[in-house]
């Protein structure tokens, strides 16, 4: 602690061996708060704060004009970085380390009153004050002598705004302030103290806080009720625009005396990061970027059984916060199905007693904006088991559209900004006809996984994880009992395959003419221009893709077979099949219908083969016929042992098949390991055509270390 002098009453620090510097560029901001000087460490994205110290080695001095200095290198590793601030009660610079303790710092050439604005860049001090002028202290003599006297030079004897703080952005040098009274938004000069005017922030009152971050965001405060407005100043032709509304990002600590610092060189979020975000696609304000929604972590409020993971921005597809981590998006279930003009039972599952806002986006317009799309609005609910009746629209956009669920112990949460607590969980859903009916496959929200050996006609290495694909069927039904609507959703989960592969899905019972030209395909959540429908067959043929190796990454050969490759998942896809009017699909197969995996047409195609059948070589499941593109000629080549007449396909003498689907999410072997190897039950599964060993892939049947896992 820094030894105190009393003369006249006031209380001076003298000045001592260099406080310890800070080690690294934090991604906190700091808050200095009353008198005695309390800090606080603050997160900007969730507005969350924790005490640092309520003792910085002053009696009863408060800190203003705070700012943060990123150092510099000294050739050892060891960087100059402090806080610097303005002590109100001697009147004097100080600095003050990790330790958080303040030191004094002899300077000159500074009129003898208290300055409120500050901030540090490019090892200069900024002070300023609107009655006695602008100010910078050239700190680099502090590097070799802590104990130096700086001087302080005069940039003008007088400023021209009523500001509270200022701040440096990190791209372009210029220092940038809001006009506490009207919201307006200025550059300041650090040659003369001019000011230039950028646009109107649309909010007032006293900003006693202002941060920026690496990617150059400007963060202000407001004392009177902690709100923290982010203003996007992250490309120069948007501060040129003159669009610089402030948004609310998160709820802060209010306070009737607030300054702050942060190393704008630092990210908003590190990488301890413990905060959940949406999955939404962006347009409903997901990513940090849209402000969307968070949630800190770890504090008691969540949603469903399984506490939320903590992410370090929101996901987009193909990723979701239930494929990428714990599978926690577990605390929302539709009871009944949105149908357009009739009332919805929704049930929602809390941790502990808070309050719950919801939204759906009833128009499809890809945004929670419009009226009457608030649904749930700071429920007070009781931890256990929560019902909601809905009510939907009578006009409501039939088709996937999506949900957003907030939970937390603060009310006023819209669907976008931070929280301190709780959690938050987007669901697509369907909203269908009045007097329609859905099924799925293998369930509402499970996915089957389908795994593909692309050796065929030869058995290969076996390891059934060449193409593995998971994906869910939502069939929606008329009152006859017809289907009108059919949606599949699903995702690449490994490619283990040297070869090039594509994977297409049959609706067996339908022609491809029943299939109406309204129709989607969509990777990634981005609609294509084609809906994937086969021209060339007669029947109801979907080609997801014609190569799959082109959409997967290339850092690793073995993507997500090998234990090594531990890549994210990269390609995702949706089927939005719609069905002509009147359409008899009393034929149509019984879901998962028919899928499978053809050689992509103009690549290598397999060892062994004397030409190129591409479209011809397909992959089905046991037992399943081909379409009407496959090359026949194959039947009976190698380890096949398919027979026509007896209604045999992809099948050895040993019944072993080239393709598998689990109604669950399986856990695929390991690059050339033997799927009997991984799973010694799948022999027996398969040599008795599946009535013996039914439950061979549950994970305690597997052999340790022979299959695939996520690292997490």
């Amino acid at each position: 602690m820094s030894k105190k002098i009393t003369i006249a009453g006031l209380a001076l620090l003298s000045p001592l061996a260099s406080a310890t510097s800070f080690d690294t560029c934090p991604s906190k901001a700091y808050l200095f708060q009353s008198k005695p000087v309390q800090v606080y460490s603050v997160n900007l994205v969730t507005g969350s704060t924790a005490l640092v110290t309520n003792d910085v080695g002053l009696d009863n001095g408060g800190i203003n004009a705070i700012g943060f200095d990123n150092g510099v290198g000294d050739g050892t590793g060891f960087e100059h970085k402090y806080i610097y601030g303005f002590e109100k009660t001697s009147l004097s610079v100080v600095r003050l380390g990790k330790d958080f303790q303040a030191e004094t710092i002899d300077v000159t050439g500074l009129p003898n009153i208290h300055f409120f604005v500050g901030d540090v860049y490019d090892r200069y001090y900024y002070l300023y004050s609107q009655s006695h002028g602008f100010y910078k202290i050239d700190l680099s003599p502090l590097d070799s002598d802590p104990s130096a006297t700086l001087t302080a030079e005069t940039i003008s004897n007088s400023g021209s705004l009523g500001l509270t703080d200022f701040a440096f952005h990190p791209h372009n040098d210029e220092l940038f302030a809001v006009n506490n009274s009207n919201g307006k938004l200025y550059t300041i000069s650090t040659v003369d103290g001019s000011t230039t005017y950028i646009g109107n922030t649309g909010v007032t009152g006293t900003f006693g806080a202002g941060y920026f971050d690496v990617d150059g965001y400007f963060y202000i405060s407001r004392n009177s009720d902690g709100n923290i407005y982010r203003i996007d100043l992250s490309t120069q032709a948007k501060i040129d625009s003159g669009n610089v509304g402030a948004v609310k990002f998160a709820d802060g600590p209010k306070s009737n005396q607030n300054d702050g610092a942060r190393c704008e060189d630092a990210p908003v979020i590190d990488e301890d990061s413990t905060i959940d975000f949406g999955d939404a696609p962006d347009s409903y304000m997901t990513l940090l970027a849209s402000n969307g929604p968070r949630h800190e972590v770890d504090s008691g409020y969540y949603l469903g059984s399984v506490a939320p993971d903590s992410e370090g921005d929101g996901f987009q597809s193909p990723l979701d916060d239930n494929k990428a981590g714990l599978a926690d998006e577990d605390g929302v279930g539709f009871v009944t199905g949105l149908k357009a003009g009739q009332n919805a039972q929704i049930a929602v599952q809390a941790s502990t007693s808070g309050y719950l806002s919801a939204w759906i986006d009833w128009n499809g317009d890809g945004d929670f904006a419009d009226s009457g799309e608030k649904i749930i609005s700071d429920s007070n609910v009781s931890g256990g088991s929560n019902n909601f009746n809905v009510s939907v629209p009578a006009d409501a956009t039939i088709g996937k559209t999506w949900t957003r669920f907030r939970f937390s112990d603060q009310q006023g949460l819209n669907y976008y900004g931070g929280a301190t607590t709780g959690e938050v969980e987007d669901h697509s859903v369907m909203i269908m006809e009045n007097g329609s009916s859905m099924r799925h496959y293998p369930s509402a929200s499970g996915y089957a996984t389908l795994a593909f050996e692309d050796n065929w006609p030869k058995q290969g290495d076996y390891d059934m994880n060449d193409v593995v694909i998971r994906f869910r069927i939502t069939e929606t039904l008329d009152q006859e009992d017809n289907v009108t609507r059919i949606m599949i959703t699903g995702y690449l989960a490994a490619y283990g395959a040297g070869y090039h592969n594509g994977f297409a899905l049959r609706l067996k019972g339908l022609n491809r003419e029943d299939i109406a030209e309204i129709s989607t395909m969509s990777y990634n959540g981005v609609e294509q221009e084609s809906n994937g429908l086969e021209a060339e067959s007669t029947e109801a043929i979907f080609i997801v893709n014609s190569d799959l190796k082109q959409q997967i990454p290339a850092e690793c050969m073995y993507y997500r077979t090998a234990q090594h490759c531990q890549e994210e998942l990269s390609f995702e896809f949706d089927i939005d099949v719609v069905l002509k009017d009147g359409v008899d699909t009393s034929g149509l197969a019984a879901m998962p219908y028919d899928p499978f995996m053809f050689a992509t047409p103009g690549n290598y195609v397999r060892d062994g083969l004397w030409y190129n059948p591409g479209r011809g070589l397909e992959v089905h499941l046991a037992d399943h016929a081909p379409t009407e593109q496959f090359d026949t000629y194959w039947y009976g080549w190698w380890s096949d042992s398919s027979d026509v007449a007896q209604g045999r396909y992809f099948k050895t003498s040993d019944n072993l098949p080239w393709a598998l689907i689990v109604p669950d999410d399986w856990k695929w072997p390991r690059e050339h390991v033997d799927i009997v190897e991984a799973y010694p039950e799948f022999a027996g599964f398969a040599e008795t055509g599946g009535s013996s060993n039914a439950d061979w892939y549950l994970l305690e049947k597997a052999t340790e270390n022979k299959y695939y896992s996520v690292e997490e």
